[in-house]
């Protein structure tokens, strides 16, 4: 498979069409290891809920789902923002899953400590849940150092992206 495709809608949508020809199946982390050739989408909300909301109806045009990660922390939106949250709600809609994205820099003193890592990594997870009023089961580091990577962190039900 080749194919070079811009970075906007129009290209995003023609990767996704190129990988259904190509008889690749669009998975989550949950699924992924049912198929012969799983593709694994995700998107890390940085910085605007609202452009995810436009993505994930594209997704949902093209009959395909993702995970996307919503970073608590965020200095570009609030997810205890009523707009946040109809925006949120609305990705589920689409059959989307939420996840956490997790900043470790935000709690330095857990810098290289895996069980206060868990600590923070679950905290967070539980205020999402809370918003979301559904379970969150995934996560993906935002940024994360070296020690965090190597570190292979397991969280009790909640799958480590990485």
């Amino acid at each position: 498979m080749q194919g070079t495709f811009p970075f906007t809608y129009k290209g995003f949508e023609e990767m996704i069409l190129l990988l259904q020809q190509c008889n690749y199946h669009v998975a989550n982390y949950h699924t992924w290891e049912k198929y012969d050739r799983p593709v694994i989408l995700r998107h890390d909300i940085d910085n605007s809920v609202e452009k995810a909301v436009h993505l994930a109806a594209l997704e949902k045009k093209l009959g395909v789902t993702s995970t996307y990660f919503v970073l608590l922390t965020s200095d570009f939106y609030n997810i205890l923002s009523n707009q946040s949250q109809q925006w949120l709600h609305e990705i589920q809609s689409y059959g989307h899953e939420i996840g956490l994205h997790f900043d470790e820099k935000n709690y330095p003193d857990s810098f290289g400590d895996p069980v206060k890592s868990c600590k923070y990594i679950c905290r967070e997870a539980k205020l999402l849940e809370d918003v979301l009023g559904c379970a969150v089961t995934t996560v993906s580091m935002h940024r994360p150092s070296r020690e965090m990577l190597e570190s292979n962190l397991q969280i009790p039900g909640i799958i480590n992206s990485y």
